[in-house]
């Protein structure tokens, strides 16, 4: 039977965030859900806890890479390897949000069978504090998605790929060729073909903030230069978006304001969505956050093999 659903989650020397994720999916919904975890990790110690969970009888397909394919082989491979009508692509550093959120998911999906891209909720957490925001209004990137695609080469305001749910027919591949601008490429070439687009607040994917070893803080130090390079790439295959895809030699003045407006407008909608976070009622209760968190035995009931490793452990970020 082939699944509605397949949860694609790439990992790599972060196991603490792969039970996280996986103590969220615990236990899973029957033959509607697929899991596939493919590692990348050098050692074996993500490989200990997913075999953790099947022992516990949590259905997993699990491949650990040998030799490592990198970061954007890997997510391709996954988009490969998926059998179900729809693809979730969770990195390691987000996780779902919301009780019973497979069950949830599957239930907005047959509500919605000709839906071709789902936009789930993004909420940015702090695992130092547990504080947790929105991260963007949801009116701001439906306007986007659905009418200035090409904007998401100035500011990424989807979020990462755990947001979206993308018909299985219409998921691009990710162009090997990039690392910094790779995830908004391949939403802009996504937005090009999916024509039913749904965003769905109700359903929350956390984020957490600030871990110093994911890919981003892993060339931190070079991403003026490497931004610079991809962008001039892009440019070549998307000529129609030069606006956003930085200046130009002999550019018009109208282009430089419009820039510049956009500029002092995106840091105020900053400086007023952090306002709104402090002053508002959290986007998810902060029971939830701690409990995602601070993972313990018998709190999210975990296999008793991962429940052992971790019961004494402080919560941890990396």
């Amino acid at each position: 039977m082939t699944p509605l659903i397949s949860i694609l989650l790439p990992t790599y020397c972060y196991s603490e965030g792969v039970s996280r994720i996986l103590s969220r999916l615990h236990p899973l919904p029957g033959e509607d859900c697929e899991l596939i975890i493919y590692d990348d990790s050098p050692d074996e110690k993500v490989s200990v806890v997913v075999k953790g969970y099947i022992d516990s009888g949590m259905s997993v397909t699990y491949h650990h890479n040998r030799p490592s394919l990198g970061a954007a082989a890997n997510w391709n491979s996954l988009l490969d390897k998926a059998r179900g009508k729809y693809c979730l692509l969770l990195h390691h550093d987000e996780f779902p949000l919301s009780n019973q959120f497979v069950d949830n998911l599957i239930m907005v999906l047959r509500k919605n069978i000709d839906v071709d891209v789902l936009i789930l909720d993004c909420i940015l957490i702090d695992p130092y504090s547990g504080r947790c925001r929105r991260d963007l209004p949801t009116w701001l990137r439906a306007l986007v998605v659905n009418r200035f695609p090409h904007y998401l080469y100035r500011r990424n305001v989807i979020g990462p790929t755990a947001v979206l749910v993308i018909k299985r027919l219409l998921y691009p591949r990710f162009d090997t060729r990039l690392r910094w601008l790779i995830d908004v490429d391949l939403y802009v070439r996504l937005l090009k073909v999916a024509r039913r687009l749904r965003m769905c607040p109700e359903l929350k994917i956390g984020s957490v903030l600030g871990r110093s070893d994911s890919i981003t803080a892993s060339f931190r130090s070079s991403i003026s230069q490497i931004d610079c390079e991809e962008r001039a790439y892009l440019r070549g295959l998307h000529q129609t978006a030069g606006l956003w895809l930085g200046q130009l030699p002999n550019e018009i003045k109208f282009d430089v304001l419009i820039r510049a407006f956009e500029t002092a407008s995106w840091a105020l909608l900053r400086l007023l969505t952090r306002i709104t976070a402090h002053c508002c009622i959290s986007p998810v209760p902060h029971s939830l956050v701690r409990e995602v968190l601070h993972v313990q035995s018998g709190s999210m009931n975990l296999p008793p093999v991962i429940s052992t490793k971790i019961k004494d452990r402080p919560a941890s970020s990396s």
